[in-house]
């Protein structure tokens, strides 16, 4: 899953299908599905760059 939280492009073209399928359009599914995708890949970068200035900032200890 991370794959693809990366590579939005290939998210987007796995779920327009689906999203074609549920929709019947196929031009309204791709926008949706490029929307969503992008969306999906945004937030896993956000997370990322959280979770990275969390381990920069924890406290250091020399214990």
């Amino acid at each position: 899953m991370k794959l693809l939280a990366r590579k939005p492009l290939l998210l987007a073209f796995l779920l327009v299908f689906p999203f074609w399928i549920a929709l019947g359009n196929f031009i309204v599914a791709a926008s949706v599905a490029l929307l969503l995708a992008f969306l999906i890949a945004m937030c896993h970068a956000l997370y990322t760059l959280k979770q990275s200035a969390d381990r920069d900032a924890a406290p250091h200890h020399d214990d």
